[in-house]
């Protein structure tokens, strides 16, 4: 079974044109809400940013795909149904193809994480770069830039 957190107009396209590409007969469900919360989907993006601002050499896009082969991929190849569509569309790639198509979206990678899975993926990310030395922010900081933004 495969599972997409669509947030914005550009998931939902890519994901009529994945539903567009699959065999018939399939079943599809739809139900709202997030499987995680958009303070941690923001905080890991701006944690690619922080990542890529930091090596300079690369963009967030970049280091989304380069994140998500190292740490995002380990914890949605426990899907089976996402392991045998990652191994049949990869087959032949390089490890940058992998990055690539990691970081389009296509396959709904961290989107379709749980929160749990988000949080495992997000502590791998921290461990690593904060130990490079990155300085990225920190969560319990965030909740107070939330209460000065609301005025608080």
């Amino acid at each position: 079974m495969t599972t997409r957190a669509i947030m914005t107009p550009e998931q939902a396209d890519a994901l009529c044109k994945w539903l567009v590409g699959l065999p018939m007969p399939f079943t599809v469900t739809v139900k709202d809400g997030v499987a995680r919360t958009l303070s941690q989907n923001a905080l890991l993006h701006r944690w690619l940013g922080e990542i890529a601002k930091h090596r300079g050499d690369v963009t967030a896009k970049e280091v989304k795909g380069e994140c998500h082969r190292q740490w995002a991929l380990d914890i949605r190849l426990r899907d089976p149904q996402f392991a045998y569509v990652w191994h049949r569309a990869t087959a032949d790639m390089t490890y940058e193809q992998e990055c690539a198509l990691l970081a389009s979206e296509i396959l709904g990678v961290s989107s379709a994480m749980t929160k749990a899975e988000l949080t495992e993926y997000m502590d791998a990310i921290s461990a690593y770069w904060r130990a490079e030395g990155v300085r990225l922010t920190d969560p319990d900081a965030m909740k107070y830039e939330q209460e000065m933004s609301d005025g608080k």
